[in-house]
């Protein structure tokens, strides 16, 4: 009787723990891990007694941190646009604007021959706006006025007061190729690409007036220096070397239209860009060589209907190198060989030496002399010739300056002129 209560009663209790033990093991396996104990330090060691202590209780780990979940583990799910990177359109740089200003006046009479009266020869700006309109597009615009040249009855006496100066397409497809078409820079030497507000002396080179009389040496260019057509150019080992091909017709069907090209060669620092400069104004060590020409068939205009062609080789050297303490001195020197026998200028160069002196106040002082010297084809007289002295202070380089320019230039006809120009400049940009 007894073992058939036992043999029930085990029965019994199989029953309940198969009905109940997967419920009791799901709450085990829910069950969160117990916190470790507190770490225990070791029990202090006691005198030996011939039998070795036990070791100290080994360190228990830290819990091993949560693992995160199923959602919180997924990665997020990408944007449209982050799905579709083709769709984005290119973030291009904000349009550039500017403001390029330069102001003279000069001591000088009527009679330029003599220093006896003053006013005010210069008056000159230029606007400039450009930007992206395509990673490799980009459109330039470009006024520029000359609010002088007045006469009597105020009205400006010489070309237009407000200009085109730049309009170009440009098509940057690679530093090695380039193509700019429109409105643009004649490349032919360092003095075009560089424009007045780029060089150290005040006055553009080639250029020799007296008493009424004016000699000009400087390649065919145009109004400001431009004239409309297409150039290709490139850079080549950042700028190491680089080339321009340009051809110009002045939108003229009547006339041939204008080759004109360069090529520079840097072999310090490197001289990248369309646009080129006089002076890095102590920013770069430059030993550069330019060599530029043009053609133009039936271009000679000083024979009756220009029935000769023009053409011209010019070659440039300018050194400039830093000193220490915002200090650089400058060297260049440039010859033009004009290949018409027309009897016009044949032949003509100039030499610049310059030296700017540590930071002085907020600037440098910096003296420069520059001489001019032309060769008219036939001419038995005086040979234009022209010497600058000037005496400059950067306060940013060529964004603000002044100048105080003495100048003597001397032509065929014992035409004289003597003048001291005193002028400031500034670039906003």
């Amino acid at each position: 009787m007894k073992s058939t209560k036992r043999w029930g009663s085990f029965v019994l209790t199989g029953f309940m723990t198969a009905a109940f033990a997967p419920q009791v093991w799901a709450q085990a396996e829910a069950a969160p891990p117990p916190a470790a104990p507190p770490m225990v330090a070791a029990p202090p060691a006691t005198p030996s007694t011939g039998v070795s202590n036990p070791p100290p209780p080994s360190e228990i780990p830290p819990a091993a941190p949560a693992t995160p979940s199923a959602v919180e583990a997924s990665p997020k799910p990408p944007t449209a646009a982050e799905a579709m990177p083709a769709t984005r359109p290119d973030a291009l740089p904000p349009i550039d604007v500017g403001a390029w200003i330069r102001a003279s006046g000069i001591f000088q009479g009527q009679n330029t021959s003599k220093i006896n009266d003053w006013h005010m020869d210069s008056a000159y700006v230029e606007l400039h706006a450009g930007g992206k309109i395509h990673k490799n597009v980009s459109l330039t615009l470009n006024l520029n006025a000359n609010m002088l040249a007045w006469n009597a009855a105020g009205v400006p006496s010489q070309g237009s007061l407000v200009a085109l100066e730049d309009a170009i397409i440009a098509f940057d497809f690679i530093d090695e190729f380039h193509l700019w078409a429109g409105r643009l820079l004649v490349p032919v030497d360092r003095a075009n690409a560089s424009g007045p507000f780029f060089m150290i002396p005040w006055n553009y080179p080639g250029f020799f007036s007296a008493q009424g009389s004016l000699v000009v040496s400087a390649p065919v260019e145009g109004p400001s220096g431009r004239n409309n057509g297409a150039v290709l150019w490139g850079d080549i080992a950042g700028g190491k070397f680089s080339y321009f091909a340009g051809v110009f017709d002045n939108g003229n069907i009547a006339t041939s239209p204008l080759f004109s090209g360069k090529l520079r060669l840097a072999l310090l620092d490197p001289e990248p860009g369309f646009w080129g400069n006089g002076s890095y104004f102590g920013d770069k060590d430059i030993l550069s060589i330019d060599v530029g020409g043009q053609f133009l068939k039936h271009g000679s205009t000083t024979m009756a209907g220009g029935d000769k062609d023009y053409s011209e080789f010019n070659v440039d050297a300018l050194l400039e190198k830093k000193l220490g303490g915002g200090s650089f001195v400058t060297g260049e020197a440039a010859y033009y060989l004009d290949g018409v026998n027309d009897g016009g200028v044949s032949q003509s160069l100039y030499v610049l030496a310059a030296y700017a002196t540590p930071t002085v106040g907020v600037g440098n002082i910096q003296p420069m002399v520059r001489y001019q010297w032309a060769k008219i084809k036939g001419n038995t007289d005086t040979n234009p010739w022209n010497l600058d002295a000037a005496l400059s202070y950067l306060i940013k380089g060529p964004a603000l300056r002044v100048v105080a320019t003495y100048s003597y230039t001397k032509l065929p006809g014992d035409l004289t002129a003597n003048g001291i120009q005193l002028s400031a400049q500034g670039i906003f940009f």
